[in-house]
């Protein structure tokens, strides 16, 4: 297992994914700061997610987030959300990560993974729902 950051031009190559299962077109990025993390399992990018770093609010906004058909219901989903989690961490922004998920996995995220609900649809992990997710997924801890 390796998480990899993929470029602009990588990017424009991911016309395959469909192939795979993946539903979001993943050439075409949410924003021009936006990142994109593949998850490698065996060989393959077993899922991916679009963040993009706001130092101006202090958190990592989730764009995109999608798991490969032959990953769906493992565990590729929390390590990638882990992942943003850590980043956001790691950038000084206490681990608070927010995004607005699709309509029927809202409550999903709330039951599995622990995000909060925020105003409208928006849902967001703070300090202690990233530490966990960590550990959960990761298998690491901070401090």
């Amino acid at each position: 297992m390796a998480f990899v950051i993929f470029d602009d031009k990588e990017i424009k190559n991911f016309k395959l994914l469909n192939e795979f299962g993946y539903v979001f077109d993943w050439t075409k990025k949410s924003s021009n700061i936006s990142i994109t993390v593949g998850l490698i399992v065996n060989g393959d990018i077993s899922g991916l997610v679009e963040f993009e770093r706001r130092a101006d609010h202090l958190y990592n906004y989730m764009w995109l987030i999608e798991a490969a058909d032959n990953y769906k219901g493992t565990t590729v989903a929390g390590k990638l959300m882990a992942y943003v989690g850590r980043d956001s961490l790691q950038q000084g922004f206490d681990g608070f990560v927010m995004f607005e998920p699709k309509s029927a996995l809202y409550e999903y995220y709330i039951t599995k993974y622990g995000a909060k609900p925020l105003t409208g649809r928006n849902l967001m992990f703070d300090t202690e729902a990233t530490m966990e997710l960590i550990r959960k997924y990761l298998g690491e801890s901070y401090e």
